[in-house]
């Protein structure tokens, strides 16, 4: 039960990792592109670190403010809770316009920002995988299996202060999603599937 949970959380952090380090990658490259554009459009031939420089400058500030969302526990978010949403009262003709021609601008720049955001989101995501794995002993597993039955025997809602020998055990079960846990009125309770 523990190694099984422990794998999975391992090949979802892989995972995750994999494609937190191609979303930075992507990031890079399109910072990059848009100094030597940019350098490009003014006539100007720098040296060749200017992009390199220009990339891992915009991949610092998306991982800053990457790491910024995590901490206040957000993440990716839809198109329409953005702030590049536009939403105009289409009633008349030209909102209608208005809106479509904004969409083809803002559409994209979401679409990017989400894309950059998730490198080091995901790459956040798959360290707090790793350590939400639970220590693996022969001990906690056979506690774990009996605690586990022994719910599902009583098959009701209890509070988790009527085991206080157990508590940790029952966390570890909500943890690996085996029982329902609630924390309704403040009192956690829980229950078996």
């Amino acid at each position: 039960m523990i190694k099984k949970y422990n794998g999975s959380q391992t090949i979802k952090a892989i995972l995750y990792t994999l494609g937190g380090v191609i979303c930075c990658f992507l990031a890079y490259l399109f910072f990059a592109y848009i100094a030597r554009i940019l350098l490009y459009l003014l006539h100007l031939t720098p040296p060749s670190y200017i992009p390199i420089i220009a990339g891992l400058t915009g991949v610092a500030a998306t991982c800053f403010s990457g790491y910024r969302i995590w901490k206040r526990k957000g993440g990716l978010y839809s198109y329409h809770e953005s702030g590049l949403y536009l939403n105009l009262n289409h009633d008349t003709g030209g909102a209608v316009v208005v809106s479509h021609y904004a969409n083809r601008v803002t559409g994209p720049a979401y679409l990017l920002g989400q894309i950059f955001l998730a490198g080091p989101l995901w790459l956040l995501q798959a360290l707090t995988l790793i350590n939400s794995r639970i220590p693996y002993s022969n001990e906690r597993e056979t506690r774990l299996v009996g605690i586990l039955s022994d719910m599902k025997h009583l098959n009701k809602w209890q509070s988790l202060y009527e085991h206080p020998h157990a508590q940790q055990e029952i966390l570890n079960l909500a943890q690996m999603e085996l029982i329902d846990f609630s924390e309704n009125n403040g009192a956690p309770r829980f229950k078996a599937r």
